[in-house]
């Protein structure tokens, strides 16, 4: 890897202690970051093999995307006028079918390049960590075969993206002919984890998640807990994403989504994460306080399939750690962690009537190193500091949109975009110069998603 010397940026460290940095340099060696500073200083000490000129330029560590599903961007632009439950049955449980199917026939070409393609867009759009909920019961064939889940974490380190990859499980409500045994999906979970747990000099790690609270059983859960607290690895779990899911659980067991699950013992695994948490009562909310739960806010997600607000100023307050997440791109569309912030604000302000509901210093914590926090990964990753690993990216301020530079966190949040991102830096590694992805080729990803976009068009409802 070597060592890498970054000059003459304006420097967001999102570490309290250092702040914000004019005409600042960081200094890297290997995979961490070692020093940080003016650039006056770093030059007077450091050389760097390369050394990266980032005048004009915000230097900033990579963004942590704290829920997405990478497989779902072949299904980019479809069904945009169902809600949860409808959007399921038209787009996703047929794609599984077709990715099954295609397994069947010795080929996984959709599942691998659907997730190169995120690999792509989440890096070219300044993402560096991404956590990807998987749909792993969808993609165990009966027998139970795991090779199909392989492919996503191939996908991630292929392109030097830092990945948690969370494959959730569910034993009831989807369709028969893609329920798996759990003793299956368990099993499956246990060889991904020996396989892959910290691979990729890190940048893999494994978390337990849980599809929903409605379509999982007790035992399901129970099992899960057990495999997160043997293993010593965090837990997610979609939780009050909608009405239909807080009314299934106060139908079936008289109680709200979060309280049952505080029954079961689930808020024990360390790290959790809740992703969406639309629907929180009051004693929800206090119940994810007091067991450290970490939330990931998917604004734009939340938005398109119309599931609601989540009380996000209300959690803030109450000291609940929140991280960003752009969901998959079938419910977004895209997976550009700039935009998703810029939701982020906007949703909250509007909902509430405040205008001073989230800063966007706090937006852009939430989407760094709060993010990392929720993930449980906040000592590697989330700001530039000594000793955490080199993760960061560039952004060009030189466009019309980013003029003038008044105040650099609100022009982050409110005017840049992905396409703004000019480097990215993964765990000391350059993995996007000028623009351009240095370890997979772009051009022959979207070739092939646009040669298999037929398959997936005849049994999709687009």
């Amino acid at each position: 890897m070597g060592s890498i010397l970054i000059k003459h940026g304006l420097v967001l460290s999102m570490n309290e202690r250092i702040g914000t940095i004019s005409d600042g340099a960081v200094y890297i060696e290997g995979d961490e970051i070692v020093d940080v500073g003016k650039t006056s200083t770093l030059l007077q000490k450091y050389r760097g093999e390369t050394v990266i000129d980032a005048s004009n330029m915000v230097v900033l560590p990579g963004l942590v995307n704290t829920h997405v599903h990478f497989y779902q961007s072949v299904l980019r632009g479809s069904c945009d006028t169902a809600p949860l439950v409808d959007w399921c049955n038209k787009t996703l449980f047929p794609l599984c079918r077709l990715m099954l199917e295609e397994s069947l026939e010795g080929c996984h070409d959709i599942l691998y390049y659907s997730n190169l393609l995120s690999c792509v867009e989440l890096i070219k759009s300044g993402t560096t960590t991404a956590s990807n909920m998987d749909i792993f019961p969808l993609l165990l064939s009966p027998e139970g075969d795991y090779v199909l889940c392989r492919h996503p974490i191939r996908a991630a380190i292929e392109s030097g993206l830092r990945e948690v990859y969370a494959p959730h499980m569910a034993d009831m409500w989807i369709p028969d002919d893609l329920i798996r045994p759990r003793e299956l999906m368990i099993d499956s979970l246990k060889r991904l984890y020996e396989e892959f747990h910290e691979s990729a000099d890190g940048r893999v790690r494994l978390m337990v998640s849980l599809s929903t609270p409605f379509n999982c059983s007790q035992e399901m859960i129970q099992e899960a807990l057990d495999f997160s607290m043997r293993y010593g690895i965090g837990m997610q779990i979609h939780l009050s994403e909608t009405m239909y899911e807080v009314e299934l659980i106060r139908k079936k067991y008289n109680v709200y989504p979060a309280e049952y699950l505080d029954k079961l013992g689930l808020f024990s695994a360390r790290p959790f994460v809740a992703v969406h948490c639309v629907w929180l009562t009051d004693n929800e909310m206090e119940l994810l306080r007091k067991h450290g739960v970490g939330v990931s806010y998917n604004p734009e997600s939340n938005m398109k399939l119309a599931s609601g607000v989540p009380p996000v100023a209300r959690l803030l307050k109450m000291g609940i750690k929140i991280g960003i997440g752009t969901d998959g791109a079938a419910s977004n569309d895209n997976l550009d962690m700039f935009e998703e912030m810029r939701s982020a604000a906007l949703l909250q302000k509007s909902s509430t009537g405040d205008p001073s509901t989230l800063s966007a210093e706090e937006v852009l914590r939430m989407a760094t190193i709060d993010g990392a926090r929720v993930l449980g990964i906040d000592k590697d990753v989330g700001s530039i500091e000594h000793g955490k690993k080199a993760d960061i990216i560039l952004v060009n301020l030189k466009a019309p949109h980013l003029q003038p530079v008044n105040n650099v966190y609100r022009l982050i949040v409110y005017c840049a975009r992905g396409s703004d991102v000019d480097t990215s830096i993964i765990n000391g590694e350059i993995v996007m110069r000028n623009r351009q992805l240095l370890k997979i080729d772009e051009g022959e990803i979207i070739g092939k998603i646009n040669q298999l976009a037929g398959r997936i068009k005849k049994v999709v409802e687009l």
